[in-house]
């Protein structure tokens, strides 16, 4: 019924874990695919010896790719009429594929989105608050939110897809950002969205994560942003505001980093300083004018109009220091 898509590179500390909680599950018409993704620790021997234990593992060894080229080989293989992922150092409630089963088939839904706990790394969760009400809306309306930054957020974990929706859709290979690349797509081939606000999955929030630190690579999202935009443009009108909102949140964020980083001077940054600068200033009175904006976008080209990008960059120290 449903298959799980892991993708483990060095996940010898979590990966256990995981899969015990796809084994908790109250649901288990489940197949479990593990992709080892060029692991240097036991990760290889450890998906193997589990494999052996259940026949509804399946384990795909592969050179190292990356978590889209991962994820990519795991979809080639899944053989569910139902799609789910599970990051290798996550967990999965118990009640996680039963629900989100129960309510894609209740609401006639082509995805369900469910809640997330946030952990610092402990298996016990130490925050969570729903981020979105239980409902049914149609796929544009999901996107909507999401771009917004208001519903569910864009990742592809925590999510229950019906196959026909993915067809031959895959993860872009070789960038960062490759869920915001891929979920609108998806998203707008399905007529209903089911929204599960019960927190299904246990995110493990890593310090040392890409997320959580500046590299070349989260320049990346400018590039995710810019095809969106032309994606919607061209396929969905009602959802440019919200795309281009959604580009004036990544610029803010791009040059908060750079700034909070000491890389506003650095050669090597220029140009996508240069960049952030043209978006938040051909952007922001698009976005100051639209109503659903959040608060930090608002703040955002506050400053930038009152105090110009010097202030931005000084306020930008102490938000993402």
């Amino acid at each position: 019924m449903i298959s799980i898509v892991v993708p483990a590179f060095n996940a010898e500390r979590f990966l256990q874990h995981a899969v015990e909680s796809v084994f908790a599950q109250t649901c288990q018409d489940w197949e479990l695919i593990l992709v080892d993704d060029g692991s240097t620790d036991t990760t290889p021997a450890m998906c193997d010896r589990m494999a052996r234990t259940d026949g509804r593992i399946r384990v795909v060894h592969k050179p190292n790719g990356g978590l889209s080229d991962a994820r990519n080989a795991g979809l080639d293989v899944a053989s569910g009429e139902w799609i789910s992922f599970l990051d290798a150092d996550d967990a999965l409630h118990p009640d996680a594929l039963s629900l989100m089963l129960l309510t894609a088939t209740k609401e006639n839904a082509d995805i369900v989105c469910g809640g997330f706990h946030e952990s610092a790394g402990a298996e016990v969760p130490v925050k969570w608050r729903p981020r979105f009400s239980a409902e049914t809306v149609s796929g544009e309306e999901a996107v909507r939110r999401m771009l917004y930054q208001k519903g569910p957020d864009h990742s592809a974990w925590g999510k229950l897809y019906s196959r026909r929706v993915w067809g031959e859709a895959r993860f872009r290979r070789g960038i960062w950002y490759e869920d915001l690349d891929l979920f609108y797509r998806l998203f707008l081939r399905s007529g209903r969205v089911a929204l599960c606000p019960r927190p299904l999955y246990l995110y493990r929030k890593n310090p040392d994560s890409f997320l959580h630190r500046f590299t070349p690579g989260r320049l990346d999202v400018l590039d995710v942003c810019d095809r969106m935009c032309a994606y919607m443009e061209k396929e969905s009108p009602y959802l440019v505001r919200a795309a281009h909102d959604r580009r004036l949140s990544a610029a803010f964020n791009i040059f908060g980093l750079l700034a909070a980083n000491r890389l506003l001077d650095d050669d090597g940054y220029l140009q996508a300083l240069k960049r952030c600068r043209e978006i938040i200033r051909s952007g922001r009175r698009e976005s100051l004018a639209d109503p659903e904006v959040r608060l930090k976008n608002r703040i955002g080209i506050l400053a930038s109009y009152a105090g110009g990008f010097p202030l931005l960059a000084f306020l930008s120290r102490f938000i993402y220091r």
